[in-house]
């Protein structure tokens, strides 16, 4: 993951809230600070005001209407898109020995039958750093682990495909990354742990398959590779589905569509709040495993 962090200006004089409603301001400043931990994190706000009290019928009054029922938190089609996608993501690890230790990331199966698995280039750059001479491994929704080759990376659009030595359970549709609209509900799968690195991975609880929701807040975003001289990732998704680290390379999922529309790549902080996430467009993804196909024919 890639981290921003920023320190806010000294805050404005309070100004007293109103009787009818309250009123705030929160201005913060961005620094750039590139951190790879494996994994991004995101934020998601809420404000809630309270209701009026009923006012208390009087005589001759029209009787109070039915309050309406609540439509169920699953109505939007969240949990259908979880359920669709979900056995397909994978958590990546690169196990040492314990004086080696170990890093983790997330990736999704895109292509079942040829066994090929989409993650972040700096998930695979982590991996490489800690134990450069042990394997990869992909650890499957039903906890099967298998062992897994790097067909390619690449550092400028920070997309990686890996395939499996083994068979897969499922795969997940990419979809169009252009077409998803601002304020869509998307949902981000992933599996964060405590920390980026540790000395075993016993030390490290990694909560596989962890499931965030947030909405599409920004497309086309341009963020620069702090960590590698001149590159700028491009055509970044933006979005406030929290994403916590170990998560990179994990899908981003459009609920509506239930396809990947990104792999959660960084995250954006401000001081006091979790911070805005990013993930490399499907169409980014898409182009570069079509180009790497096709150069290995």
């Amino acid at each position: 993951m890639y981290s921003w962090s920023a320190t806010p200006p000294p805050a404005p004089a309070p100004i007293a809230p109103s009787p009818r409603r309250p009123s705030g301001a929160f201005v913060t400043s961005l620094l750039l600070a590139g951190v790879l931990v494996g994994g991004v994190t995101g934020v998601s706000g809420m404000s809630l005001l309270a209701p009026r009290p009923a006012a208390t019928p009087t005589a001759g009054a029209s009787p109070a209407l039915p309050t309406p029922v609540p439509q169920a938190l699953t109505g939007d089609g969240t949990v259908d898109a979880v359920a669709a996608v979900l056995p397909a993501v994978v958590t990546v690890v690169n196990q040492g020995g314990m004086t080696r230790g170990s890093s983790t990331g997330s990736g999704v199966i895109i292509d079942k039958a040829r066994r090929l698995i989409a993650t972040n280039s700096h998930v695979i750059e982590q991996l490489r750093s800690v134990a450069p001479s042990s394997a990869i491994e992909v650890i499957l929704s039903d906890g099967t682990r298998l062992a897994a080759t790097v067909l390619g990376n690449d550092p400028k659009s920070d997309v990686a495909l890996l395939q499996a030595a083994g068979p897969l359970p499922a795969e997940a549709a990419l979809g169009d990354s252009a077409q998803v609209p601002l304020g869509a509900s998307v949902v981000a799968i992933g599996s964060p742990g405590v920390a980026g690195l540790t000395t075993s991975l016993t030390d490290l609880p990694v909560l596989e398959n962890s499931v965030s929701a947030g909405i599409v807040g920004g497309k086309g975003r341009q963020v620069p590779r702090t960590d590698v001289r001149g590159v700028v990732l491009r055509d970044l998704i933006q979005t406030d589905a929290a994403i916590n680290p170990g998560s990179s390379g994990g899908p981003l999922i459009w609920v509506a569509k239930r396809q990947v529309i990104g792999l959660n790549t960084l995250v954006v902080r401000s001081e006091g709040q979790a911070g805005l996430g990013f993930a490399v467009s499907s169409n980014t993804v898409r182009s570069f495993a079509t180009e790497l196909l096709d150069k290995a024919r």
